[in-house]
This record gives C-alpha cells, sequence and structure tokens, in this order.
C-alpha cells in the first residue's frame, strides 16, 4: 500500500467554452452540485490510488480516529452513510487489520468498531492529508473568507434540512 501520492495543484484552469457552467452561473444549487462532485471525484481518486481506500472508509477511519468506538448505527450517523454502507466497510477495514469489531452482549446484535494501532496510525496520516488538500484548496482565499465561506455552507446543509422537494 503506498503511503504518500505527490500532489500537484494546476496553474490554471483548463480551457472550456464559452457555454460550460451555464446552469451554475443562474443556479446556486447546480453551482453546489457541480464543486461537490468534482471535489468528489478528485478525493476518491486520490485516496483510491494512494491508499487503496474507498471515500467511504476514509470517511469511517476519520470518525472512528475521534472517538474510541461507535456502533454501526452511531458510526452512520456521525459519518453520514448509510448504515448498510458502513457494515460493508467495516469488513473490509477489519481485513485489513485497521479496525477491529467486537460484538456485545448487553446491546444483542450491536457491534462496535474501535480503530487498531494500525489504524489509528493511517487515519492521523490520512487526517493531516486531508487538511493539507484543503489548505491548497483554499489558497487564494483569505482566512476571514474561509470562514465565512464555511459559515455559508453550514447554513446552506441546514437549509436543507427544512426544505420540501416534493413542491
Amino acid at each position: 500500500m503506498p503511503s504518500t501520492k505527490q500532489l500537484t495543484v494546476n496553474d490554471a484552469p483548463p480551457k472550456r467554452p464559452q457555454h460550460y457552467g451555464i446552469l451554475a452561473q443562474e443556479h446556486v444549487a447546480m453551482l453546489v452540485s457541480n464543486i461537490g462532485a468534482r471535489l468528489l471525484r478528485g478525493t476518491t481518486a486520490y485516496y483510491r490510488s494512494a491508499f487503496d481506500l474507498s471515500l467511504t472508509e476514509w470517511r469511517i477511519l476519520m470518525v472512528l480516529n475521534s472517538t474510541q468506538s461507535l456502533n454501526v448505527g452511531e458510526l452512520s450517523g456521525a459519518a453520514d452513510l448509510d448504515k448498510a454502507a458502513v457494515s460493508r466497510s467495516l469488513v473490509l477495514l477489519e481485513e485489513r487489520k485497521l479496525i477491529s469489531v467486537e460484538q456485545t452482549r448487553t446491546r444483542g446484535r450491536a457491534a462496535f468498531a474501535k480503530l487498531t494501532a494500525e489504524g489509528r496510525k493511517l487515519s492521523e496520516k490520512l487526517l493531516e492529508i486531508s487538511r493539507e488538500r484543503e489548505t491548497r484548496l483554499l489558497q487564494s482565499f483569505s482566512p476571514a473568507d474561509r470562514e465565512h465561506l464555511k459559515a455559508l455552507l453550514q447554513q446552506l446543509s441546514q437549509a436543507l434540512a427544512g426544505v420540501d422537494w416534493d413542491r
């Protein structure tokens, strides 16, 4: 498993046709969706090639890095992932000896996942890389703009909870 990969930042965006992104110019939801898709593609490709991790596995490692142990339901909620996806990824992470999963007798079929020493070491490295990648992404933003962007995105995320998409 490679542990590092050279990261680069393009000096200039590729030339695109004048009509490229017309919807994103007029619709905030489309702009946010396009940005999210581009970030997802780049992030997924990087962690898969550098660490042989899916984004789901990466998210699980990051959540477990910030806690002692969680059951599947708690982990699913904390990582904002489907319980079935979490369960499948836990099997793969356990096979790689990055996590351990322990069944509990006091809570029925509940299983608790926690990082192994190897998993903790990898998740610390992943956290460091994630912070470096975010710093590079936002390098042209002032500290105030970074905080403002974060606040606006959190506000948008909260607004989604109250939206009725059926009308």
